[in-house]
């Protein structure tokens, strides 16, 4: 379906924990690459299933690899458990080892929530220690799923984290040489020169995206999925596209509220999934806009320095 524009498309494999069906993984990527198919391909994982053959099977079908990982063992192990209640980051940490030792680059997605808000920095001091951790994503927490009963992070707690992370990050470029990536920097710099337009990240207010869930279920975004108000139809089906455009007019109404925004032309406009399920009403979702101002404000300085 994704294919028949003819233009490539991420295709992103995700969860709950995608490595659990590798062998599905492996039949949808021989299908790709045989028809072929212009997609680029993505795995999110938290790694811990990750061997040394698995990981130079991602390595050479050209497999883009994010680990979700929350911070350090003690902060990452608060919410991320086995059933037996043992903390996953061991499993995690052999993983992305295995990647490193098969030459994979990855990027790392760190889920910011109370708990860890006030200890950010300890995520870029394990990426340098990593040694192959390319890029770094912030996620707010989502109130849904597992994440049900977990405190969110306040604005005020996160601008502060925030910054430890950027300082923190200057520092142990200084010491290393070594420059990480963080994916807000490089949104605020696609929309300072003008290569990306405000709102081009909401694939779902633009029609652009389908997540396909493990019952062949269509919805809008994947961080909507299991909403009714947002399911497009099935892979039998295919996409409504009545729904589809309702969908993206509603999310447009809904999001008004950024134009108006002063910094609207360096954020691009809110996540309206997460501001959907902070139940924001009318108003912006706080912590999100602080998430994005840290970075613009990064952005400004480091412009400003090289005038």
């Amino acid at each position: 379906m994704a294919a028949q524009s003819g233009n490539p498309f991420v295709l992103q494999f995700s969860g709950g924990e995608p490595l659990l069906a590798f062998d599905v993984m492996q039949e949808i990527i021989g299908y790709v690459r045989q028809k072929p198919i212009p997609a680029i391909l993505q795995v999110q994982t938290n790694g811990s299933l990750i061997e040394r053959e698995m990981a130079l099977y991602l390595r050479d079908a050209k497999v883009g690899v994010g680990v979700s990982l929350d911070g350090r063992p003690q902060q990452n192990d608060l919410h991320r458990r086995l059933p037996s209640g043992e903390g996953t980051s061991p499993r995690i940490l052999h993983g992305i080892q295995v990647l490193a030792q098969a030459g994979v680059e990855i990027g790392i997605t760190c889920v910011v929530t109370d708990n860890n808000v006030r200890q950010l920095s300890g995520i870029v001091e394990m990426a340098y220690y990593l040694g192959n951790v390319r890029k770094i994503g912030f996620d707010l927490l989502r109130q849904q799923g597992r994440g049900v009963g977990i405190e969110a992070a306040k604005a005020q707690d996160l601008e502060e984290g925030l910054q430890q992370v950027l300082m923190t990050a200057r520092h142990l470029e200084e010491q290393t040489g070594k420059k990480l990536v963080f994916s807000h920097t490089e949104r605020v710099e696609s929309l300072g020169c003008k290569s990306l337009a405000g709102f081009a990240h909401c694939h779902a207010m633009n029609g652009e995206a389908a997540f396909v869930d493990a019952m062949g279920e269509l919805y809008a975004c994947a961080s909507l999925a299991g909403f009714s108000e947002f399911r497009l139809g099935t892979v039998n089906d295919q996409i409504d596209l009545f729904k589809q455009q309702g969908i993206g007019t509603f999310i447009r109404e809904s999001m008004k509220f950024c134009l108006v925004c002063p910094s609207f032309s360096l954020c691009g406009g809110a996540c309206f999934a997460r501001w959907y399920g902070a139940n924001a009403a009318s108003m912006p979702y706080l912590p999100e806009c602080m998430l994005k101002k840290v970075f613009i404000q990064e952005y400004r300085k480091q412009k400003e320095s090289t005038i």
